[in-house]
């Protein structure tokens, strides 16, 4: 079992640094479903949405803090501390909205949209980082928001200021990232992952005091899991952008919603109508094809 584990290891760091940032970004992308899942149980507990947000990031601090604050390692230490700064209050406001979106609506749909993510990211990293997007990644990109949309049924009336505000979400974590990326000049991975909920856990508690509800121990274990689940996919998903182009990175993106969709249809009874279906065929399609030429390049 070692040896396996050493040899895909081994395999892993040889591949090329697109292969690598594409299996990062779909492993943060399984890892965000399941902290979804455990957003929406946790509400259902009648935890308040901002408390949720307060009491996963701490928990996501505590766990990266024995990683940052090794005998010989720096990471505590930042060169951009006002942008981790400016970046924890984007972050604060996103996780809100995006929480307060999984709480209430159909955990499908909701993360459906939440992958506008991937388009502001494209479109914002053309602009800030002046990335090239060529027709291959326009193509793939443009197909895998046009899964989206299908998934997303526009008509059925399930739009309404809360999927609204899951958009606004999706634009917030969109700069969020590319904040992230700009940052790796200055900091490394472990240590931006790190201020993310430093300065996000402050924030959020202020804004907790006026509605505190006490956790069970059912409501603690499940914020261990997302917390967890979110510390690990933040890291894969800022090293991803570290080791490519947000355009190549941000379609892999695309496949927190089958994983989403199915976890629904087991946990909560949600079924998944045709246009889910066919919405998810054209994004794993668009996908595929983006990994399997960028191998070839």
């Amino acid at each position: 079992m070692r040896n396996s584990a050493q040899t895909l290891v081994h395999t892993f760091n040889g591949a090329s640094a697109v292969t690598r940032a594409i299996v990062l970004m779909g492993l943060a992308a399984i890892l965000s479903s399941i902290m979804h899942v455990g957003v929406r149980l946790v509400s259902d507990t009648g935890l308040p949405i901002i408390e949720i947000v307060f009491l996963r990031t701490l928990l996501s601090l505590l766990i990266t803090a024995p990683f940052v604050f090794r005998p010989g390692r720096m990471s505590w230490r930042s060169n951009a501390p006002s942008m981790h700064g400016l970046r924890g209050i984007v972050g604060t406001t996103s996780m809100w909205a995006w929480y307060f979106a999984l709480a209430n609506l159909p955990l499908g749909l909701a993360t459906t949209l939440g992958q506008t993510t991937s388009l502001f990211l494209v479109v914002g990293a053309a602009i800030w980082f002046r990335e090239q997007v060529g027709g291959v990644r326009w193509l793939a990109l443009l197909g895998g928001m046009a899964g989206a949309m299908i998934a997303l049924q526009p008509g059925s009336g399930e739009l309404g200021w809360t999927a609204v505000i899951a958009i606004v979400s999706s634009a917030l974590w969109a700069v969020s990232l590319l904040m992230a990326k700009d940052m790796t000049r200055y900091d490394s991975t472990l240590t931006i992952s790190f201020y993310q909920p430093l300065t996000i856990a402050p924030l959020a508690f202020l804004a907790t005091i006026p509605v505190w509800v006490m956790p069970t121990l059912y409501d603690l274990w499940l914020l261990l899991m997302m917390a967890v689940a979110a510390s690990v996919a933040n890291y894969c998903s800022i090293k991803a952008l570290g080791l490519a182009d947000a355009s190549i990175t941000a379609p892999i993106d695309y496949t927190k919603i089958l994983w989403s969709t199915a976890a629904a249809f087991v946990l909560f009874s949600e079924v998944p109508g045709t246009s889910t279906w066919i919405g998810g065929a054209l994004i794993v399609a668009a996908t595929l094809g983006l990994t399997l030429y960028e191998r070839r390049k």
